[in-house]
């Protein structure tokens, strides 16, 4: 299904030295090619980023109106945050926390709520391999039990690049995803599902 799609935004960014300031606000025209139906969303978002030699953090916040038409007594309302930090603790070991948390409400749905947190992790043990392991929780809640739903994902793997030769630089990259969704009602409850992948790039 195509939609046609407007937008328009306008930000502004300041460094105060100790964090960095980025502002902006914009709106977002899209139709639907097929019904002709217009949906309008304003969004004003602020963040904050700080960097230091050995940790760097982000935080943003928005809130969004969406509604179909301008004047369009259906409207939907949007409150996300978000965190995120970069710790490197060693030279071949990154820690990412992050964190993020959004209400929406409108008048059919209600109140919705979704969380997630994750943590990754990235480890150069030896020169030209790199170690990636990545864990996140999701939750989305709201005043329908049938749409409530929890996932847990985790993942590993690892890129191994061979060295420069006359060919270019090939590398064999490999990953194992788990995951488990959860929903509190229906006959079928949880699902769980494992997937492994396996990559060899010639490097042409």
């Amino acid at each position: 299904m195509e939609h046609d799609r407007d937008e328009s935004q306008l930000w502004g960014e300041y460094d105060f030295g100790l964090f960095r300031f980025r502002g902006s606000a914009g709106e977002t025209w899209e139709k639907n090619s097929a019904t002709s139906d217009l949906t309008l969303t304003r969004t004003a978002a602020a963040s904050f980023h700080l960097a230091k030699p050995d940790w760097s953090a982000a935080f943003s916040s928005s809130y969004s109106w969406i509604g179909h038409g301008e004047e369009s007594s259906h409207k939907t309302f949007a409150f996300a945050n978000g965190f995120a930090l970069v710790y490197r603790p060693a030279t071949r070991l990154t820690i990412e926390p992050n964190v993020n948390f959004r209400q929406e409400w409108d008048p059919t749905a209600r109140l919705k709520t979704d969380t997630s947190t994750g943590l990754a992790l990235t480890a150069t043990p030896v020169p030209g391999l790199q170690v990636i392991a990545r864990v996140s929780y999701a939750s989305d809640l709201s005043e329908d039990p049938l749409k409530n739903v929890s996932t847990v994902n985790t993942a590993a793997g690892f890129k191994w690049k061979f060295g420069k030769s006359f060919f270019g630089e090939p590398s064999l990259s490999t990953q194992l995803e788990y995951k488990n969704e959860y929903r509190p009602t229906g006959s079928d409850s949880q699902q769980s599902n494992l997937t492994g992948t396996i990559q060899f790039n010639a490097g042409f």
